[in-house]
C-alpha cells in the first residue's frame, strides 16, 4: 500500500510544481507586456489628445518645424528636405573640424570650400546621417546620399564626398534675406492607434509663394518604437 501512496504524493508534488511554473510564466509575461507598454510614449489602442507642453510632443514638433527661409526654399517633404531634416538631428558631438580635400566648388554653388583663417570646414560621417535618416523616416527607408542643400540656396551646406565617406561643410557668403515672415503655432496633437498627428496653424506675411492655413504632420510608430515622419499636408 505504501507504493501507491508515494506515487500519489509524487504526482501531487509534480502537479503543484507545474501549476507554480505556469503561474510564474504567466506573471512574467504580464510584467513583460506592462514594461513594453510603458516604453511606448502614448497609448496605441485609443484616440486621445496629447499635451502640447509635453516633452514628447515638443520633441516631435522640433524635428519637423521649419522657419520662413526654409519654407521659401522648399515647402514640400521632398528628398532634399528629408536629407536636411535628418542632418538637423545629428548631435553636435558627431560633427568635427575637417578640411576641404576633394570638395567640388562647382557641385553645390553658391557654396565653396577654401580653408582660411576665417573658415575651417566641419564634417560628419555618412553613417551618422543614415542613422538619423532611418530614425526619422523609418528603418526601411532608403537613403540616397546626396548633397545637403535646399534648392540651391545657402541653407544646409554639406557636400557628400563618397571617397571620404563624409559630408563636408561649404562656405556661403550669400546669406538669403527676406522681408516675408511666418507666425506658426502648434494647436493640436492627437494619437490614434499607431499614428500621431500634429496640427500647426501658420500665417504667412509678405509672400504669395506660400499658403497660410493649418498644416498636419503625421507620424507612425515603427517596430523600433520610433515615431517616424510620414507626411506634411495643408488641410485648410
Amino acid at each position: 500500500m505504501k507504493k501507491p501512496v508515494s506515487t500519489i504524493l509524487l504526482l501531487l508534488v509534480l502537479a503543484a510544481f507545474c501549476f507554480y511554473a505556469s503561474y510564474e510564466y504567466i506573471d512574467r509575461e504580464k510584467e513583460r507586456e506592462n514594461i513594453k507598454a510603458s516604453c511606448i510614449p502614448v497609448s496605441t489602442k485609443a484616440t486621445q489628445e496629447l499635451d502640447l507642453d509635453s516633452a514628447f510632443v515638443k520633441d516631435l514638433y522640433n524635428k519637423v518645424q521649419t522657419n520662413i527661409r526654409e519654407d521659401l526654399a522648399v515647402n514640400t517633404l521632398d528628398e532634399s528636405m528629408k536629407m536636411y531634416l535628418a542632418y538637423r538631428q545629428i548631435p553636435h558631438t558627431k560633427i568635427y573640424e575637417s578640411n576641404c580635400n576633394l570638395f567640388s566648388d562647382g557641385d553645390m554653388l553658391p557654396y565653396t570650400c577654401k580653408e582660411s583663417a576665417s573658415f575651417t570646414p566641419h564634417a560628419f560621417k555618412e553613417e551618422e546621417l543614415e542613422i538619423e535618416y532611418k530614425k526619422l523616416f523609418g528603418r526601411n527607408s532608403e537613403i540616397t546620399y546626396a548633397n545637403i542643400q535646399l534648392n540651391k540656396s545657402c541653407i544646409g551646406g554639406y557636400q557628400y564626398i563618397a571617397s571620404r565617406g563624409e559630408y563636408v561643410e561649404g562656405d556661403c557668403s550669400t546669406i538669403p534675406t527676406t522681408t516675408a515672415r511666418a507666425d506658426k503655432k502648434l494647436i493640436k496633437a492627437v494619437s490614434t492607434d499607431s499614428t500621431i498627428t500634429l496640427t500647426e496653424s501658420v500665417k504667412y506675411y509678405g509672400t504669395d509663394e506660400l499658403k497660410s492655413g493649418n498644416y498636419e504632420y503625421k507620424f507612425v510608430l515603427d517596430p523600433d518604437y520610433n515615431y517616424t515622419y510620414v507626411s506634411k499636408e495643408l488641410i485648410k
